[in-house]
């Protein structure tokens, strides 16, 4: 009976041992990608997130109004948006007997803001509303997302404003003006005054300019003479000199 070779037995014993370790690491590495692709994913689902608001906003043309604002402040879309105030809200007269708007929005991508006229801020202001919001982030799925949230209206009771909201609110004011202006030169309600001046009335009118530089003038000199003299310390009145003694008159006798 020979012998086994333990040499080609070491070399087997090793090979079996590498393949084995081979083995391990390759599952360990399996596991470690598995869960790194896992962490992947579920920090993409957390960033790409999609988060909806509804506001009650002042209109921008209007401070005693207000606006309904539903906005999508995510970054991911959201779909099929129910909103829900408690008390509900109630609709101004101008709106008829309309459903209250944006109750339900099919869709909101993110960044994007749909907002609506609503009623005036008086009859609303100082009430606290507890706003329910519910959206789903795959329109095929039966889950959706939901959360409530205080909002308190009274917050904005003492809000004012100078001027126009933005500056193309203004500029879209001016331009009505014109417009309005335009209209009533065109339909003769308003006619157009025009000066003219000539050579004379120019020459009239820079004399005029002259004199009143001049007169100007004098009365800041004299102003400033008034000033002067105001601040500057009487002058002591004058010290009579001591009396001189009488001189005695020195009398001769006659020889």
């Amino acid at each position: 009976m020979e012998l086994p070779n333990w040499t080609e037995v070491a070399l087997g014993v090793g090979d079996l041992v590498e393949t084995a370790v081979v083995a391990v690491a390759t599952i360990f590495l399996w596991r470690v990608t598995k869960t790194l692709a896992d962490e992947t994913r579920r920090m993409a689902e957390a960033s790409a997130q999609p988060q909806v608001v509804a506001t009650l906003e002042p209109n921008q043309w209007a401070l005693n109004h207000a606006d309904l604002v539903v906005a999508n402040t995510g970054n991911a879309t959201a779909f099929d948006i129910r909103v829900s105030f408690d008390p509900p809200l109630q609709n101004a007269e101008v709106r008829g007997s309309r459903d209250i708007p944006l109750q339900r929005i099919s869709l909101l991508k993110p960044g994007q803001t749909q907002s609506s006229y609503l009623s005036a801020f008086e009859p609303i202001i100082g009430t606290l509303y507890t706003v329910t919001i519910r959206w789903k982030r795959d329109p095929g799925s039966d889950s959706s997302e939901a959360y409530s949230y205080t909002l308190d209206l009274g917050e904005i009771s003492a809000l004012t404003r100078l001027g126009a909201a933005s500056p193309m609110i203004q500029i879209a004011e001016q331009m009505k003006k014109l417009r309005e202006d335009i209209e009533r030169l065109v339909d003769g309600r308003r006619t157009l005054e025009i000066n003219t001046h000539s050579p004379v009335d120019r020459l009239h009118e820079r004399r005029e300019r002259d004199r009143w530089r001049r007169r100007t003038a004098r009365e800041q000199a004299a102003a400033s003479a008034e000033a002067q003299a105001s601040i500057q310390p009487p002058e002591p009145p004058p010290i009579d000199p001591a009396p001189r003694p009488p001189r005695r008159r020195s009398r001769t006798r006659p020889e």
